[in-house]
């Protein structure tokens, strides 16, 4: 059964969380295939160019990507090898030998569950807090800034939907909570720098 992967702004919250997964893939056939990503999605979009009908069935998250490489280097070395460059165990027996890889080297692991529900939660929170502020006024700042940035881009070529300037304004915002542990403000500086503005 294939993987839940993170969506979106759930992609952005992970993202800014500066985790890593080792995840567990496998085609049809039983073959697997171990490694480690920041972007799920984006991993399973490179790896289907290389097996069509590949399908990411289990993932582990760690804090640190130097964890995340031991690991998965382990189970590697440690799993006979099969055709094309995939592991001849299927993806239970790789997702076992992930776990016990990292109980053995002493690194916990988090569930990729977990790791959405947080995600969720993050999601949750920010869009509250956006529309609170939109409610309030208080976001009049964001609007007046990405109308200015958007100005000044005009004269060098460049551009930015209102949507990616909102989706810059979560991961701002995403960084801040998981800094602070609770909301605070975001500054200007969401919006990437022009030579004739500078909103930082």
């Amino acid at each position: 059964m294939a993987l839940r992967l993170p969506r979106s702004a759930e992609r952005e919250f992970i993202a800014a969380a500066n985790v890593v997964a080792i995840y567990v893939a496998a085609i049809p056939s039983g073959p697997s295939y171990v490694s480690i990503s920041r972007d799920l999605l984006h991993s399973l979009i490179a790896l289907r160019r290389r097996w069509p009908g590949v399908r990411i069935v289990s993932a582990h998250w760690v804090g640190d990507k130097t964890e995340a490489r031991l690991i998965c280097r382990e189970v590697n070395a440690s799993l006979p090898g099969g055709a094309s460059g995939l592991l001849a165990a299927d993806a239970k027996a790789a997702t076992r030998r992930v776990e016990n890889v990292a109980a053995r080297m002493g690194f916990v692991l988090t569930d990729h569950a977990d790791v959405l529900l947080r995600a969720r939660a993050a999601v949750a929170f920010v869009e509250d807090k956006i529309a609170q502020q939109q409610a309030s006024g208080e976001l009049r700042w964001f609007n007046q800034a990405y109308r200015a940035w958007r100005l000044a881009a005009q004269a060098e070529g460049r551009s930015m939907t209102y949507a990616e300037a909102r989706a810059r304004l979560r991961r701002r915002m995403f960084r801040e909570a998981l800094m602070s542990s609770k909301f605070q403000e975001v500054s200007n500086s969401i919006f990437p720098p022009l030579r004739t503005l500078n909103l930082d």
